[in-house]
């Protein structure tokens, strides 16, 4: 026969997975609250989590706690689990974590004859903000805790808000993994304690270096762009594209991802377009910064199929070659998708012609055009054309194997140009005669394809 510990357990159970449904619908609406809420907070919030808790926690917890003592039945233990749902919402330092905490204040309002605040937005959802916050734990240590409840159907579905900063994520990891969940046995002595006290510590003092070093970091952008020029416009651009990649990412797909590098890549691209050995550059900037600042105010959804007018085509092999394989990547490859989504947002023509001219330059980034044309001079015009034209497709086949986003990355591209140009010097070298360079042809381009390939490997 059972103990009644565990008839408790299983009836528990079995009103908790005939819920499961009314919970996860609970968790999807407090994240899309939360998610639209502190995403203009200061740029406090970097990352938002949500989870249902998982049975094995569940029962985990009705033991340590000892639920099976307090209530007679499963519905009673569930109807005071505080944490049945936890929303995290992860800043980037410590003093972070109380700027956001107080900007709780303007998204609740106090309920008359209630000890909890109900969401200015969303009458369904509550916060206890009476309760004195940062919490202190059994370990000693602080956390920004807060209990909330969500109504649904009449029925309170109680969540668990917490704040914390990197760096405090971080220490949750350790002690959870390492300290918790160690099988070994372990005397858990003041040693220990002194111990974890110091790492805790250690880490407050890297948040402090953080934040010390993206302040200065930030100034010096701030004072990079007084009195504007080309390259100043250049890096503006990028930072300006990434923040409404992150932005408008968020607001269409829920996620975002590092596009730095990628911002950099279409900012370059603007710049060589438009702004080498341009006219009325300063008018061009404010068309830029215009376009710019309508972006982040429009509906931009990059879940978006892009269509091209009509297929792309050229007489140039190698920008054929890559702008075919691009075609195939436009709607099947996340980060290829946003790439052209927010080449094509920024620029005024029609897709079709952007992606033409970014395959133009892109090519010129990769192979100098007046250099190239000039390679092969020993050999008849069209030999050494032919020569060209060859390598030109071992170069762009070989970036087509490598399928990554970082093909277009700045390190990336000049690393490459750097090699092709240096090994076709060496070939030149090396062929003093036609006949002997096609003798080694296949070898030739077997190692421009290594050569190339292993800058990203």
């Amino acid at each position: 026969m059972k103990l009644d510990l565990f008839t408790f357990i299983d009836e528990t159970m079995n009103y908790y997975n005939s819920k499961s449904a009314v919970y996860q619908y609970a968790e999807g609406k407090l994240y899309q609250f939360f998610s639209q809420a502190l995403i203009s907070e200061g740029g406090y919030v970097i990352s938002l989590s949500s989870r249902v808790k998982a049975q094995d926690s569940l029962k985990e917890k009705l033991i340590r706690n000892h639920f099976y003592l307090k209530y007679r039945a499963g519905q009673d233990a569930i109807d005071h689990l505080s944490d049945l749902i936890g929303i995290s919402a992860q800043c980037r330092f410590i003093r972070n974590e109380d700027q956001l905490y107080k900007s709780l204040f303007q998204m609740f309002k106090k309920e008359k004859g209630s000890a909890y605040y109900v969401a200015v937005d969303n009458p369904d959802i509550y916060l206890d903000l009476d309760v004195f916050q940062p919490q202190l734990q059994r370990n000693g240590f602080t956390i920004y805790r807060i209990d909330g409840f969500y109504i649904f159907n009449d029925e309170k579905i109680h969540f668990e808000f917490q704040i914390k900063s990197l760096v405090h994520s971080f220490w949750s990891e350790i002690e959870h993994e390492v300290v918790y969940k160690n099988p070994d046995f372990v005397i858990y002595d003041q040693f220990d304690r002194n111990m974890l006290g110091a790492i805790r510590d250690n880490l407050d003092v890297v948040d402090r270096q953080l934040e010390i070093m993206y302040e200065e970091i930030s100034q010096q952008s701030k004072h990079a762009q007084i009195g504007m020029d080309e390259i100043g416009f250049k890096q503006f651009v990028a930072r300006s594209i990434n923040e409404l990649v992150n932005r408008k990412m968020r607001e269409s797909v829920g996620f975002t991802s590092d596009f730095k590098k990628c911002s950099a890549m279409i900012a370059q691209f603007v710049y060589v377009r438009d702004f080498i050995n341009g006219e009325h550059n300063r008018e061009r900037m404010m068309d830029y910064l215009e376009t710019l600042n309508m972006l982040a105010r429009s509906d931009l959804d990059l879940s978006e199929e892009i269509v091209l007018d009509r297929p792309y085509e050229t007489d140039d092999q190698f920008c054929l070659l890559l702008g075919k394989y691009w075609q195939t990547k436009l709607n099947s490859d996340f980060q290829w998708h946003i790439f052209f989504a927010m080449l094509f947002s920024i620029q005024p023509g029609s897709n079709l012609d952007d992606f033409t001219n970014f395959l133009i330059i892109i090519k010129r980034l990769f192979i100098e055009p007046n250099w190239y044309q000039g390679t092969f001079a020993n050999f008849k015009k069209q030999q050494a054309k032919k020569i060209q034209t060859d390598l030109e497709l071992v170069f762009a086949q070989t970036l087509i194997d490598v399928d990554d986003i970082e093909i277009v990355h700045e390190d990336k591209v000049y690393t490459c140009m750097i090699t092709f140009k240096h090994y076709i010097e060496e070939l030149e070298k090396n062929y003093t005669s036609y006949e002997s360079f096609m003798q080694d042809f296949e070898n030739i381009k077997l190692e421009l394809s290594r050569s190339i390939g292993n800058h990203f490997h």
